[in-house]
């Protein structure tokens, strides 16, 4: 294992415990609407299993390599509409969680183009 393959793993357990506990608690709180619960309880988790594949299983296929960047890429789109919205005061919330949950997928994303720079060279 590299040193980013660990840092990557380190970082990507940690956000999955995190999204976890938001989910957890997203399900049960009050307020929100069903786009703000689906991210918390749906988009979240799963790119926090895929970031952990990623981590994990280095010789991924290409084609799970492109798919995961994809959703991976999704997910921070989606937590950067949230935060526009929540900071335009459109919804409530603080601005800065859906950043905060945004930071490990695209270093997730930074992780494997690095990866896939080393491997053409």
């Amino acid at each position: 294992m590299t040193a980013l393959q660990i840092l990557l793993l380190i970082l990507a357990a940690l956000h999955a415990a995190f999204v976890a506990i938001t989910a957890a608690a997203g399900s049960f709180a009050d307020g929100g609407d069903l786009q703000s619960r689906l991210l918390l309880v749906a988009v979240h988790p799963i790119g926090a299993v895929l970031l952990l594949l990623l981590a994990l299983r280095p010789r991924l296929p290409a084609a799970a390599v492109l798919a995961i960047v994809l959703y991976l890429l999704f997910n921070i789109a989606a937590d950067l509409y949230f935060a526009r919205q929540i900071a335009q005061g459109e919804i409530k919330g603080d601005w800065q969680l859906p950043l905060i949950f945004a930071i490990v997928p695209a270093l997730g994303i930074l992780y494997t183009l690095t990866r896939l720079a080393r491997s053409r060279s």
